[in-house]
């Protein structure tokens, strides 16, 4: 199960009751009304004639072109690429509904903690803010004017100015009504011998936003050489560093399906202002597992583009082996050392500078994959010219290319490395297989696994489950719309074990139970219950209930269809089975003899397909 479930089903119910879909998705998409639904250009998807749906009788969307769908939820949390739990949150948010934290109970002190603490550092950016644009800060304005950030990036990123003052903040908080003890504990001031006074002073501000557009904590670069260059927030209450990514509150609107991973504020705003949405800072050289999970989430593919310094190397390593064990397609961008001119490139605030979009563009279509980089970093410890040299090459390489999952992937970077550095295919080859153990034969794995688990595994390789899926998921649509129908369904598919896999199974009994109970579950609540994937199946199918005339005899021939294609995928699996090595006599009677009952009830459901 999801996360969903963190939340007791009633005030989801309410949280989704309270935010009507159409008002809501007309807030991101023009859509106009035809017939008794709603229609406009995809949010999700580039398309010039309208085929994304909303349909309030369901409190339902559905696209026709990329087949996105589901409940208001659903649609919050695609369009402002949010998780499920920061979906709830700001639709509650928006609704005035207080919700539970994880425990199922509201701590009222850490939530008026919290909330306090949002309202201290919107004020303090405000304030900063203030200061950058309309007040004392020219030594601030002239270092901004010398990276030539234009002043459309200054208001876009809401840099500010924290004057050369002791408490400057700290006044201008307490006269809003906060005491010292709550500016001190949101990392806005310090407390030494029973003074407080403000944490910035005489810097640059960065507020670092989430991705609900709250401040939750501030960088600030010193203008003075003597002062520490860079003072971020401590952790508070709303700030946690290892959770936080600079400017993805911007990047997770670009259209772009990558995201370019910085070290830096200065590197993350430069690129923004040079046409570059999809940049985000890492705010630091190290990146954290719960950071990867939010750019996997978010985006699925990433590159790196740290500091051409050896700490930015280290940390390109890290960062490289974190995404790329989440599943996320990794790359890293090489910087040059210099520019045609000779001036020394170290972070790619300066590469914009000196070389400009174009070649920024240019060097985004070069970058290398994971292993090619690692094979990059090896090549300049390891002389190939000597053995010693190459066999740590190869030795290196090879480690590098044994953790990739994909034997097809393996054999492509084998190859393209080989032919790169001028090293024996045949020698990376072995290498490889002696560290992954796959020696090429095919029937390696096969001689390992028990007879009785090859056969489970063949019954469970359904080819056909998503077709089995789009049948089971109409017959839930006509039970959501014809209660009536629960005791057929339920005669025909439970009580007879017709059921394609676990999930549906308890899918369905959950449906039948909440009918049992006097609920009449809808299509939206329904599709709260699925993962994106079935979510956008289930959709689909909802959407075109309209175009079913007869709902009895649809839900026969649905039936009908449903179990014969079971029976059909059954004998399929059945007959891979059964041409598996390895059974023994018995084995393989006990599968004949299935494959005939099954082949007798085909006849019951003989119909067109």
């Amino acid at each position: 199960m999801t996360e969903r479930y963190i939340y007791p089903e009633p005030l989801i119910e309410e949280i989704i009751s309270k935010n009507e879909i159409v008002d809501t998705v007309s807030r991101y998409v023009k859509i106009d009304r035809k017939g008794k639904d709603y229609f406009g250009l995809c949010p999700f998807h580039q398309e010039k004639t309208p085929s994304f749906s909303v349909v309030p009788a369901k409190q339902i969307y559905y696209c026709f072109g990329c087949n996105k769908g589901g409940n208001v939820i659903n649609f919050i949390k695609d369009i402002e690429n949010l998780s499920y739990s920061e979906a709830v949150k700001l639709l509650a948010e928006r609704a005035n509904i207080v919700i539970p934290e994880k425990n199922s109970y509201v701590d009222e002190a850490v939530l008026r903690k919290e909330k306090r603490t949002y309202e201290m550092n919107s004020l303090s950016a405000r304030f900063f803010y203030e200061n950058m644009r309309f007040k004392i800060s020219n030594q601030a304005k002239e270092y901004l004017g010398k990276r030539g950030i234009k002043g459309e990036t200054i208001t876009l990123f809401g840099i500010g100015y924290a004057p050369d003052e002791w408490s400057a903040l700290t006044e201008y908080l307490k006269s809003k009504g906060f005491n010292d003890d709550e500016i001190v504990e949101a990392g806005l001031a310090s407390k030494s011998k029973n003074k407080v006074f403000d944490k910035f002073r005489n810097r640059i501000m960065f507020p670092i936003i989430d991705v609900r557009n709250r401040v939750i904590g501030f960088g600030g670069r010193a203008l003075e050489e003597k002062d520490v260059k860079y003072m971020n927030s401590p952790e508070t209450v709303v700030y946690k560093k290892n959770k936080s990514l600079y400017a993805m509150n911007l990047a997770k609107n670009t259209r772009e399906d990558f995201v370019i991973v910085v070290e830096g504020y200065m590197d993350c705003i430069s690129l923004h202002q040079a046409g570059f949405t999809n940049v985000i800072a890492s705010l630091g050289t190290s990146l954290t597992d719960n950071q990867a999970k939010m750019i996997k989430r978010v985006f699925g593919q990433a590159i790196i583009a740290y500091d051409n310094d050896a700490a930015g190397q280290n940390a390109t390593l890290r960062g490289l082996d974190i995404l790329a064990g989440l599943g996320c397609v990794v790359k890293v961008l090489m910087l040059p050392a210099k520019d045609k001119f000779g001036n020394t490139i170290k972070d790619p605030d300066d590469f914009i500078r000196l070389m400009g979009k174009e070649e920024f563009k240019e060097s985004l279509k070069n970058a290398l994959m994971l292993v090619e980089y690692k094979a990059h970093l090896l090549k300049q410890t390891c002389d190939l010219k000597t053995s010693g040299g190459k066999i740590a090459f190869l030795k290196g390489v090879a480690a590098a290319i044994g953790q990739v999952q994909s034997p097809v992937e393996r054999d492509v970077y084998i190859k393209n490395i080989s032919a790169r550095y001028n090293t024996s295919y045949d020698a990376l080859l072995k290498e490889v297989q002696n560290r992954t153990g796959d020696t090429g034969r095919s029937d390696t794995s096969q001689t390992e696994i028990p007879r009785t688990k090859k056969i489970a595994s063949a019954l469970t390789d359904r080819f056909t489950e998503s077709k089995l899926d789009k049948l089971f998921y109409t017959i839930l649509v006509l039970l959501c719309n014809n209660p009536t129908f629960k005791g057929e369904i339920e005669k025909q598919l439970l009580a007879d074990n017709m059921i394609h896999n676990d999930f549906s199974r308890d899918l369905l009994q959950e449906i039948i139970n909440r009918y049992d109970s006097k609920e009449s579950p809808d299509e939206a609540r329904i599709a709260a219950m699925l993962d994106d994937e079935q979510r956008a199946a289930f959709i689909k199918e909802a959407a075109e209930y309209h175009t079913i005339s007869d709902p009895c005899k649809a839900l026969n021939d649905y039936i009908s269809k449903y179990r014969h294609d079971m029976i059909v995928n059954n004998n399929m699996v059945l007959s891979r089975a059964l041409a598996s090595d390895g059974l023994s006599e018995s084995e393989k009677e006990n599968i004949k003899e299935e494959l005939r009952k099954n082949t007798a009830l085909l006849a019951k459901y003989k119909i067109n397909t």
